[in-house]
């Protein structure tokens, strides 16, 4: 993922990034990861940083994305690009 996020010159800034995602209702906590994510990390990494398993990070996935409507991570990072 972070290949294709430099691949395509995405810069998101964190100030863009809450704007966006507060419209979809994201905790706080969903919030975290969402950046994490957008930022280029794997779920792997996300999970290390945080001190919670990958299968954690899936599952926080799984609610980010229902919530935004999406049916994954790439379609997630182009919310911020449109936006």
């Amino acid at each position: 993922m972070r290949k294709w996020i430099l691949e395509n010159n995405i810069n998101i800034s964190k100030e863009q990034y809450l704007a966006v995602a507060q419209k979809f209702g994201l905790t706080k906590r969903e919030l975290e990861l969402g950046f994490m994510k957008v930022s280029g990390f794997s779920n792997r990494r996300i999970a290390y940083m945080l001190g919670i398993s990958e299968q954690t990070v899936k599952n926080h996935f799984t609610h980010i994305y229902e919530k935004a409507w999406v049916p994954g991570r790439k379609e997630f990072i182009e919310l911020f690009i449109s936006n």
